[in-house]
């Protein structure tokens, strides 16, 4: 276990696998505790978000296989380069454990920081290929909050599509405009989810009586919403560089689906996230 500290939080991140799993605020807990039937806190998803049809794709006439969000949980061998009080770095680099599922060469690298009230999580990806690398990337993280009183605000209207459980994106969704989400008004009891696709908000908050989460959003163009049942009391506010499958690419090789993003040969994106615990 790792942790991590400062004046205001205080954060813990599980080695196997490897996910942070608690952030306090003067003793206070902020991320679910998997309390109910879904058992992970603030899962990372990466080479893709969410789930492929048949959990399958096509690349280069060879059919491959990988479960929803990817295969970035399963990684073990994470090396440590910097280890402070309230900073952890580690790094991954591609060997042949996951060729099978995905056949590229990458490096990842990944950043938890405490500054004053806020936790600044990173993610960097380096294609190590001579070709470029193919992928999405998303943050899953889940945070405790009120299922009646619970809600999420936008910071400005947003287009709410409704996707139905176990569906893929152009199967029966529904849209409205809002400018928050009432969680006792949605249901999550098929495993369905609300996504902000297209999305245009630089943060959203996410409050019931006893807390406020401040997540930044901006320059992620898809948000996804979901949490595995009605009474469960976390929400999970995802954003997406990337979203799952759609039915209408259903044969498309994966790198030609039109959501996938190309990271070109020897090049480095990086993803941030931060997240201010304001009560």
């Amino acid at each position: 276990m790792y942790i991590l500290k400062n004046d205001n939080l205080e954060a813990q991140i599980s080695k196997n696998p490897f996910e942070l799993i608690s952030l306090k605020k003067s003793g206070k807990e902020y991320v679910y505790q998997q309390d109910s039937t879904w058992k992970k806190s603030w899962p990372i998803c990466f080479p893709i978000t969410g789930k492929l049809i048949n959990d399958q794709y096509q690349l280069a006439d060879k059919t491959y296989h990988m479960t929803g969000h990817g295969f970035f949980r399963a990684i073990t061998d994470w090396v440590v380069v910097t280890q402070t009080t309230d900073m952890l770095v580690v790094k991954y680099v591609a060997t042949k454990t996951f060729y099978e599922q995905y056949p590229f060469t990458f490096k990842l690298e990944v950043t938890y920081q405490l500054v004053g009230t806020e936790l600044i999580n990173k993610v960097k990806i380096t294609n190590l290929d001579s070709e470029p690398l193919p992928y999405n990337f998303g943050w899953h993280p889940a945070f405790i909050c009120d299922d009646h009183l619970g809600k999420i605000i936008f910071d400005q209207p947003q287009t709410v599509t409704h996707i139905p459980g176990g569906s893929f994106l152009g199967t029966a969704m529904t849209t409205e405009i809002k400018n928050e989400i009432e969680l006792d008004e949605y249901d999550f009891t098929t495993g369905q989810c609300y996504a902000l696709l297209n999305q245009t908000t630089e943060q959203v908050l996410i409050v019931d009586p006893t807390r406020v989460v401040r997540l930044t959003t901006k320059g992620y163009p898809n948000v996804l919403i979901w949490k595995c049942q009605n009474d469960a009391k976390y929400i999970c506010v995802e954003p997406w560089d990337g979203h799952q499958d759609d039915i209408n690419y259903a044969t498309t090789p994966f790198d030609q689906k039109p959501w996938i993003n190309h990271l070109a040969p020897h090049v480095t994106k990086e993803y941030v996230l931060q997240v201010e615990l304001k009560k």
